[in-house]
């Protein structure tokens, strides 16, 4: 199995243990970013020295409590090459398209916010649009766990 192939599953299985053990979809309190996403893609492109590029389109982003799971399924399987079980944090590079979970219960849980979840998946947009890099190199999942680390520590009160 090819490692990028690993890291995507890696990713899937820690997100299903913490949806399924602080995750109740069915009366889930809704929650979204304190700050725009082109406010964290600012402050994001600011910490990697990179210029604001107005040409390149910020992701759309689509909520978990706003998708279907086929849907997600859909978007989600050309690229992992699996259709998951649950809707997951993850950006879609072909569509321009970002998916969140916004449990408010999953992230008070887990010690996060829902804005360090959008930090990181625009990193692999950074990756993606600024950069040109391919995002089946795994080791750019640590670029974003740090960068989301670091949007966590400094914006995440």
């Amino acid at each position: 199995m090819a490692s990028s192939m690993k890291m995507h599953i890696l990713k899937y299985g820690l997100s299903v243990i913490f949806i399924g053990m602080f995750s109740s979809y069915s009366s889930a309190q809704i929650v979204r970013p304190m700050a725009a996403a082109e406010v964290i893609l600012q402050r994001i492109l600011d910490h990697k020295s990179l210029s604001f590029d107005p040409l390149r389109l910020i992701p759309v982003i689509r909520y978990s409590s706003e998708t279907s799971l086929s849907e997600f399924q859909k978007d989600i399987e050309p690229q992992w090459g699996f259709k998951p079980n649950v809707i997951t944090n993850a950006f879609i590079w072909k569509l321009n398209r970002i998916y969140l979970l916004d449990d408010a219960k999953y992230y008070t849980s887990t010690g996060r916010c829902i804005d360090d979840s959008l930090a990181h998946e625009l990193t692999h947009f950074i990756q993606y649009a600024y950069r040109g890099w391919d995002l089946n190199d795994e080791s750019l999942e640590w670029d974003a766990i740090d960068t989301q680390t670091w949007y966590r520590e400094t914006y995440c009160k």
